[in-house]
């Protein structure tokens, strides 16, 4: 594991470059599936070349760009050439419709805007126009009319540096410059645009570093999208690490990526994570496996890795054969989930953050993993609980260099959530005796009971959803003292259970609250579910796959 120091993407992009010059940086698939490898000498020349290329098309440094594509090598060449010399990166949710788009190019005043083949109807041709005019560049070697090729620049690059361009070669950075301006999840932009520096993103990747270790012989898949900061935290850890990256293509393609790329690392979601482990437990149900797997949990401790690897061989193949470590972050994970994976021989390192923060602020380590809890807080950052009640439980603030300069264009929003140097994060929660913290939920989701009692609606969350026939739910007060939940049935699990191919609305209805009573029945009274309601679509969820709450 690298133990230099950096204080700006301009110096990783470099000294990465000149420690593992010929060391393979990424494994990508070509347009028939055969994998090929870039390294690290070839990623700083083309990263080199597109911000010369860029510097000579805006006339000079300190342009806002845009990126606004899928994970592919093209965004990361994007991004590192962007914050290392030619101005501020600005990552966008490939999934964003015409309107926000339009709001974000505006807000932000975006001078040129990167994108797909596929996404730039998003902005070409839709009705709904942004008042500034970007440049457009697209990936590939081709371009629509009024746009450019990212291919053409690339050449026209290398044919300036040819000719002694030293516009980018010879640009500065510096800790306190403004990196990247993201866009939260469900934000129109215009609000909430993280302004996170040279320094935020630095100081968390290297901070991180020092909990989970990343080898130069590591492999990590990506799956989540970079635009989003815990995605991208990991990105500049493999560069970091001098290991390399890969991208799965989707959820479909998920078992395939696995087998094909072989990784040692994945980053994820709880959801996908609890998804997975489903899958695996139903087909141990079906294998005769499920109880041995629970003795195997139960003894973790003192049997060694390469003894459950033999155990839970097909696991292990489903992932590639070469899985030895699993990030998981940006929600709360099922605690069972962990344990599970633990037992298969897979440690899962869960951390908390948010994009405000870099974003990882208290984070597991690979050495010592505690499942039941988000880990202790990362060298070089402070954390303290704000107005604890009389468990412990108050609002978690976090003092660090990984703490962002602000809320872009918005000093007033700044000025609320940053107080004497501490960032206040809105999420409850609190440290045990052994150090470790524990996250309880949002503060603005808590329901206040007239007794004065609070309530985590995730709390409850995670508790119903640990029945099978739950598959997604949300907890809210319908009135005072009236909690309810809005519920998606796991139809194939209720057929499962009731032996039945075809389920009736009475048959669902009864599952479910069936599933309602067993919760309830471990609660307090103040705590216990008194109204029910379906739905049959899953609900709008953000880019790392947490549910979007109304308000």
């Amino acid at each position: 594991m690298s133990e230099y120091k950096v204080n700006t993407l301009r110096e990783l992009l470099y000294e990465s470059e000149a420690k593992h010059k010929q060391r393979n940086a990424f494994l990508l698939k070509d347009s028939g599936g055969a994998i090929y490898s870039l390294t690290y000498e070839q990623f700083k020349n083309d990263a080199e070349a597109l911000g010369t290329a860029l510097i000579s098309l805006c006339k000079g440094k300190g342009k806002n760009i845009a990126v606004f594509s899928a994970n592919s090598y093209e965004w990361c060449t994007c991004f590192m050439a962007i914050t290392s010399g030619v101005g501020t990166a600005v990552p966008l949710d490939k999934d964003l419709n015409a309107q926000e788009l339009c709001n974000i190019v505006d807000f932000a005043e975006i001078d040129i805007l990167i994108t797909d083949e596929k996404r730039s109807k998003t902005l070409l041709e839709s009705t709904v126009k942004p008042k500034r005019k970007p440049a457009v560049i697209l990936f590939g070697d081709t371009a629509q009319e009024g746009t450019l090729s990212y291919n053409n620049l690339i050449k026209q690059g290398r044919e300036l540096l040819s000719q002694g361009d030293a516009g980018f070669i010879s640009a500065k950075t510096r800790p306190e410059d403004t990196a990247a301006i993201f866009f939260t999840s469900g934000t129109t932009g215009m609000t909430k645009g993280v302004e996170l520096t040279n320094r935020n993103l630095c100081s968390d990747f290297i901070a991180v570093s020092e909990y989970i270790k990343i080898y130069e012989g590591d492999l990590s898949m990506s799956v989540l999208p970079l635009h989003h900061t815990y995605e991208l935290i990991a990105f500049l850890m493999v560069l970091y690490s001098g290991a390399a990256i890969s991208f799965c293509g989707g959820i479909r393609t998920l078992k395939e990526d696995f087998s094909d790329y072989k990784p040692t690392v994945f980053v994820t979601v709880p959801l996908l994570l609890e998804k997975l482990d489903a899958r695996i437990l139903s087909k141990m149900e079906q294998s005769g496996k499920r109880n041995l797997a629970r003795i195997i949990s139960k003894m973790s401790s003192v049997i060694p890795k390469e003894g459950k690897k033999k155990v839970f061989s097909d696991i292990h193949s489903f992932f590639g054969g070469r899985l030895r470590l699993i990030i998981c972050g940006a929600a709360s994970l099922n605690k069972e989930t962990a344990l599970n994976f633990i037992s298969y021989g897979i440690p899962v390192i869960i951390g908390y953050g948010l994009t405000e923060c870099s974003p990882i602020v208290i984070c597991n380590t690979d050495s010592e993993p505690t499942p039941d809890s988000v880990g202790r807080p990362l060298p070089g950052t402070e954390i303290k609980i704000s107005s604890p009640d009389a468990e412990g439980i108050g609002e978690i603030c976090v003092k660090g260099p990984m703490v962002m300069k602000g809320y872009y264009k918005n000093p007033s929003r700044t000025q609320e959530v940053i107080k004497d140097g501490w960032f206040h994060t809105g999420d409850s929660g609190y440290a045990d005796r052994s150090g470790n913290y524990h996250i309880s939920g949002r503060i603005k989701n808590i329901i206040v009971t007239r007794g004065g009692k609070n309530i985590y609606p995730e709390e409850i969350e995670y508790y119903l959803t640990k029945n099978a026939c739950i598959c997604e739910c949300v907890v809210y007060s319908e009135a005072q003292d009236i909690l309810a939940a809005e519920i998606l049935p796991d139809k194939e699990e209720i057929k499962k259970k009731t032996g039945k191919q075809e389920l009736t609305d009475e048959e669902i209805h009864a599952a479910v609250k069936e599933a309602v009573r067993s919760v309830n029945r471990s609660q307090p009274s103040y705590k216990r579910i008194k109204k029910v309601t379906l739905r049959n679509e899953p609900f709008d969820k953000t880019s790392t796959h947490k549910i979007k709450r109304e308000g």
